[in-house]
């Protein structure tokens, strides 16, 4: 049974913000500004293309301090578990404050207990819906990349351990290319793929006009798409970013598609692009505070946190025992320009402290040298 008392759910599943600390300020504020802004796409998707999606509704935080008439009316008829992101009304951005999986009322007496003034921010409320699967991917010019699991959208966007592994997947708009369990793996990831064609060329021309989006081929809409799938099969995207999807190269569509054979003393997925050869520096979750780590090493990890963003910045490169290409620590490796692979499963087992390492992440691939 889960409980209804208030967590600090943003500091387990911290927002893209968190991640982006270590990035160049004019990248950061231009993917945060379409992160604070993503209700109003999805909607516009939903009406004109009829993509799926879960509505959220937005206050003005001066109502949900007042309980105003508008907020109180909706705060009546509101039933189940939901989810609360909170923005400040900054033009240098600032924490975004966030909870979920709770009823409305705990949900605001967590927000009301917050060391916030209200006024300032914008609050943003939708249901929250159990994740059977979840999936994320980026649909670009040549094609399409993603990864898909058999549980919660977190175990994508940051690692954590699940259920099932994540499988990733590419698309070049003729073949298919996963190597998934079983295949109701691929149905579900296709499924969610195909809700970003748009046939009719007036949807689109209306879709360019309001969005400045793009379009592969004339069909599909190009960008970051988060979709998860309900127990009851019910698709519904929750996010739609086009800065998030410029940032992946279209040549990753062509380097997936080749990816794959032996070598190297561990494998994993390219997240970043690059090579690099330098001392590893292999860091556990409880070290973290007191890891130390020199220009140019590279970080060693089980999966990437927020804590070791200031790692990050001064790494040579990274290497995961999980986490996906389009998670936030793969997102923040790509703009700092360092190569990255992850996915491993066991690089924290194979790589020792202190080893010579060689990551070539192009191929995936990581040896540990003599």
């Amino acid at each position: 049974m889960t409980s209804n008392r208030p967590v600090e759910y943003f500091r387990q599943h911290s927002a893209l913000a968190d991640w982006l600390r270590a990035v160049r300020a004019e990248a950061r504020n231009t993917i945060l500004a379409e992160d604070s802004t993503r209700s109003g796409r999805l909607e516009l998707l939903s009406q004109l293309m009829g993509l799926p999606i879960i509505e959220a509704i937005t206050f003005d935080g001066s109502e949900v301090a007042s309980r105003s008439e508008r907020f109180t009316s909706f705060a009546g008829s509101a039933q189940g578990r939901y989810a609360v992101r909170a923005f400040p009304r900054r033009e240098d951005g600032g924490q975004v404050h966030r909870n979920r999986n709770l009823p409305l009322p705990a949900l605001v007496d967590w927000l009301t207990q917050q060391d916030l003034d209200l006024n300032s921010y914008e609050i943003e409320i939708s249901q929250h819906l159990p994740n059977h699967w979840a999936t994320i991917f980026v649909v670009n010019s040549d094609g399409v990349i993603g990864e898909i699991v058999r549980g919660s959208l977190r175990q994508l966007t940051q690692g954590g351990p699940g259920t099932a592994p994540s499988v990733s997947y590419v698309h070049d708009f003729q073949n298919w290319k996963m190597e998934a369990p079983t295949p109701e793996w691929l149905q579900t990831a296709a499924a969610a793929v195909a809700y970003t064609t748009v046939p009719d060329a007036d949807v689109r021309a209306r879709l360019q006009s309001t969005l400045n989006c793009e379009f592969a081929r004339d069909l599909h809409l190009c960008g970051y798409f988060e979709a998860i799938v309900t127990p009851d099969g019910d698709i519904r995207f929750i996010d739609y970013n086009i800065s998030l999807g410029d940032q992946v190269p279209a040549a990753f569509v062509h380097l997936m598609m080749d990816q794959g054979g032996s070598g190297g003393d561990v494998r994993g997925r390219t997240a970043s692009r690059g090579s690099v050869t330098g001392r590893a520096r292999v860091v556990v979750f409880e070290d973290v505070a007191s890891a130390q780590l020199t220009p140019g090493e590279v970080l060693v990890c089980v999966e990437p946190t927020p804590d070791m963003v200031p790692l990050l910045a001064k790494a040579g490169g990274l290497v995961a025992d999980r986490g996906g290409v389009l998670s936030h620590a793969s997102i923040v490796c790509r703009e700092l320009a360092i190569p990255c692979v992850v996915g491993t499963t066991n690089a924290t087992e194979i790589i020792p402290d202190g080893a010579m390492i060689e990551v070539n992440a192009d191929a995936g691939l990581v040896r540990v040298l003599p």
